[in-house]
């Protein structure tokens, strides 16, 4: 349920690589990402986190 209410928030997410350990501990590990009642902010973490210039790189 989390993955489809989150996915309908930001539409696909594309991680580098380099990225992905980071993206896994924000969405396993965060009271954001946990939390039902925070999952708008988690998805607008994760939306950072891709545009970030560490998950841009290739």
């Amino acid at each position: 349920k989390k993955e489809k209410f989150l996915k309908h928030l930001t539409g696909p997410l594309y991680f580098s690589p380099k990225c992905r350990k980071h993206v896994y501990r924000l969405y396993h590990n965060s009271r954001d990402c946990t939390t039902p009642a925070y999952y708008k902010r988690c998805a607008r973490l994760l939306t950072r986190l891709a545009g970030s210039p560490r998950c841009l790189q290739s």
